[in-house]
């Protein structure tokens, strides 16, 4: 039977204009059609199998062959080797390639085929999938739980377990500590956080709408969303680095990325019909006892 691009699952099944911008070939008619192709479409599936199987959460850690935990320094798992290895076991309607000459005859180098993984792996249509359903559902959680309190805890302590389990979030860990080395990079992550934080964002103006709040003056729902976005991240890594530090329990219920949530949105929301018309900088300062000269 023959396959083709159309038959292959989402996100493979995409336009990659624009993504996988350095395949080779003289004339840009070749490139072009080489980009949606079945092969080009059978690498990047090859690569994110190695991705996900590398940074994964399993269940068990499997022990080395010396009883040791395994290791991996950076993207050393992404080798050409073992890609080969991986496209060559690839199940219809994925293209199965057998040995280096087609990759080769694809990417000019393993460094071009990196930047093009991390670009289609980072793009915004990869973020569903990896995050799985149920973000409508926490959603309608913070929109129309008769407790707000308790649809926070439950949102933050889902959320979490969510972004930890995720192959993406731990890939874009280590890629961020050499950002720095290829502006590419930047773009692709920036690329990924659009796909994880538009929905989130409509989330927020429906539940600030919804529970009779306003957002005070000085602040944007972008920021806003973005403030909420990086304390989420950083308990994830904590969780990750540090699980026995008790960022969240065995149920929703007073975990501290909830705790962190309340936080922010008390500071930052405040009643939409009665208003301070003050930012929190100035209702800080307002509040604030002043300090004697000489004190």
């Amino acid at each position: 039977m023959t396959y083709g691009k159309k038959d292959l699952p989402y996100p493979y099944s995409q336009d990659f204009s624009g993504i996988v911008t350095r395949v080779k070939g003289v004339r840009e008619s070749t490139r072009a059609a080489l980009v949606n192709s079945l092969k080009v479409a059978s690498y990047l599936k090859a690569g994110a199998n190695l991705v996900e199987r590398n940074l994964g959460a399993p269940s068990e850690p499997a022990p080395g062959a010396d009883g040791c935990k395994a290791y991996w320094s950076g993207l050393n798992f992404l080798s050409e080797r073992a890609l080969s290895r991986e496209v060559a076991e690839l199940e219809p309607p994925f293209l199965r390639q057998k040995g280096t000459g087609p990759y080769r005859s694809t990417w000019a180098s393993h460094d071009d085929y990196l930047n093009d993984l991390l670009a289609f792996l980072f793009h915004a249509m990869n973020y569903d999938p990896q995050y799985g359903a149920g973000l409508e559902t926490r959603g309608d959680w913070l929109v129309t739980d008769p407790s707000f309190v308790d649809a926070i805890d439950r949102a933050a302590f889902h959320e979490l377990q969510a972004i930890t389990r995720m192959p993406l979030f731990r890939l874009q860990l280590v890629v961020c500590a050499t950002a720095d080395r290829n502006d590419g990079i930047h773009d692709a992550i920036a690329n990924n956080y659009a796909g994880a934080l538009d929905p989130w964002m409509k989330v927020y103006e429906a539940t600030i709408a919804a529970r009779g709040y306003r957002l005070r003056k000085g602040i944007t729902l972008e920021q806003f969303t973005n403030i909420l976005a990086a304390i989420m991240e950083g308990f994830a890594i904590r969780q990750l680095g540090d699980p026995a530090v008790g960022v969240v329990g065995e149920d929703p219920h007073n975990n501290l990325v909830a705790m962190a949530v309340l936080g922010i949105m008390n500071s930052y929301l405040e009643p939409a019909g009665e208003p301070s018309g003050r930012s929190l900088r100035e209702e800080i300062e307002n509040a604030s006892q002043p300090i004697e000269d000489g004190r």
